[in-house]
């Protein structure tokens, strides 16, 4: 992170992604940081430092199942939670709409919408929309045959169409989108047709208002058997289109696949690596300006098991990507999962899928998933008690803006960004510090030189533990006669996280 091109990258960034302006006739970049909130997901913001890595930060789980299948209309023979479902936070209200499946002859695939106040006690309220088995008495807001949900809100659609999800439904394979004035009154809103590579997934649609259209995040077969790619090519990866109108799709791009290094990992039949890529929860990150944040689906299959067929282990763990633009994702946390299997045994040992979107909770960022017991395969974990198989969703906690951070061990370190300018009076962090760590901030100028009343010696050292910590220079926080003006940061740390930076107004 210190050596030339590092430095070069990081720069050719600010020119392409941060809006930037040209100072001087050696071409210095500036970005303009407002007062956005700016997080340390890569490089962007590092001119140069020492002593300093990015690290990524899994998020906490305690493995308590907070809603499973447990009502009349969803106990059966081979019932169970899929893994397509979806989560919003409206007016306080938790709302969440689960894939409510069966197997076997009397097979489906239903929506069912629970809520919650606090996020963690969900009922399922009697909605009488669907006659199910005979009886409208159920929660289900989509019947019939559909692989799954994942709900979202059209800041640029009319009342009657403000909700919307997307999937793909069975027997006819076609991909469907409906839409909703409230998040239980479905219809029918369009069949899409993406183009050839799939949509056997969970597939995410938002606008991002950054280009002005809708993106969509889906499946794409790197398959002979699609067209797509010689013999002996079969495996999954995540594709990204755009469309003006929801219904016209262009401008294909392959986000995620598998790269040498996970084909590398293991031995497996040609064509086969040993993971790819079964969805991803894509979303832009609104806490923060220009992120995007990838939950990929990693789908491993590489470990011999005879006299079972397939390849073991035949589960999904969670892969970290992100982004400036949401189409050229960056891999963080040197490949380790940001949600690993859980325990054997355990409701989430084979599966763990995250839903779209993490939910902010106060000052944390709630992650629901979905986990199983059971493998891609259909066999269970043979850790489970009397071989049930068990399915649920549950949650992951992350601190607000946590995904990736600067850390500094108690050595210490230095970070220096680019040219930047602000709008706004104060600056805060978001930054965790030992009981001995510190972090001290000085604002530099043009040329690298200490701004008189806040440089170095004039800073009040920073240790604590805030997403919102002031910065001030002896009694000193207002920073406001220096918006505008080019000007560096540099931050002296030391065993400590620093996540984010803001100028609030």
């Amino acid at each position: 992170m210190n050596d030339t091109s590092t430095r070069i990258a990081a720069l050719f960034l600010v020119v392409c992604l941060a809006g930037t302006t040209l100072a001087e006739p050696e071409l210095r970049r500036v970005i303009d940081v407002g007062s956005k909130k700016q997080l340390f997901i890569d490089e962007l913001f590092i001119q140069s430092s020492r002593g300093v890595t990015l690290t990524m930060n899994p998020p906490y789980r305690d493995g308590k199942v907070l809603l499973t299948n447990d009502k009349p209309w969803e106990i059966g023979p081979e019932t169970y939670i899929g893994v397509y479902s979806s989560v919003i936070k409206e007016n306080g209200v938790v709302r969440l709409w689960y894939d409510s499946r069966r197997g076997g002859n009397q097979r489906y695939g239903r929506v069912a919408y629970a809520e919650s106040k606090d996020g963690l006690h969900f009922t399922k309220p009697i909605l009488k929309l669907h006659e199910i088995d005979g009886s409208k008495e159920n929660n289900v807001v989509i019947p019939g045959i559909i692989g799954g949900c994942a709900v979202w809100i059209d800041p640029k659609a009319p009342a009657k169409h403000r909700y919307k999800t997307q999937a793909k439904v069975y027997p006819t394979g076609q991909f469907h989108m409906h839409s909703s004035p409230d998040g239980l009154r479905w219809k029918l809103f369009a069949r899409l047709n993406p183009g050839r590579g799939g949509w056997d997934t969970q597939s995410v649609a938002f606008w991002d208002p950054n280009i002005e259209r809708y993106a969509l995040y889906t499946r794409y077969w790197m398959s002979h058997r699609h067209g797509t790619a010689k013999a002996p090519d079969n495996f999954r990866t995540v594709r990204r289109l755009e469309s003006d109108d929801l219904k016209s799709w262009d401008t294909q791009s392959i986000i995620m696949q598998p790269d040498e290094a996970d084909r590398t990992l293991h031995p497996t039949p040609p064509g086969q690596p040993p993971v790819d890529y079964y969805g991803a929860d894509v979303f832009r990150y609104a806490e923060a300006d220009r992120v995007y944040i990838m939950l990929a689906q990693a789908y491993w299959h590489w470990k011999p098991r005879a006299p079972r067929k397939g390849l073991g282990p035949a589960g999904f763990d969670v892969r970290l990507a992100v982004s400036r633009d949401g189409v050229k994702f960056r891999r963080a946390g040197g490949r380790k999962p940001f949600m690993s299997m859980g325990p054997a045994g355990r409701f989430d040992s084979k599966f763990v899928w995250a839903m779209p979107d993490p939910v902010r909770m106060g000052d944390e960022l709630w992650i629901y998933y979905v986990g199983s017991n059971r493998d891609h395969d259909g066999y269970i974990d043979a850790a489970a008690a009397e071989g049930k198989h068990l399915t649920g969703i549950s949650r992951a906690v992350l601190r607000l803006d946590g995904f990736v951070s600067a850390d500094a061990d108690y050595a210490g370190g230095q970070i220096t960004t680019p040219l930047i300018k602000f709008n706004g009076k104060r600056l805060e962090l978001n930054v965790d510090t030992s009981g001995g760590g510190s972090v001290i901030v000085e604002l530099l100028d043009e040329n690298d030189k200490p701004i008189p009343g806040f440089s170095k010696d004039d800073a009040t050292p920073i240790n604590g533990n805030s997403v919102r910590m002031p910065v001030r220079w002896g009694d000193r926080a207002d920073v406001s006669r220096l918006a505008g003006k080019p000007m560096k940061l540099r931050f002296h740390m030391r065993d400590c996280k620093l996540y984010a930076f803001q100028f609030a107004d």
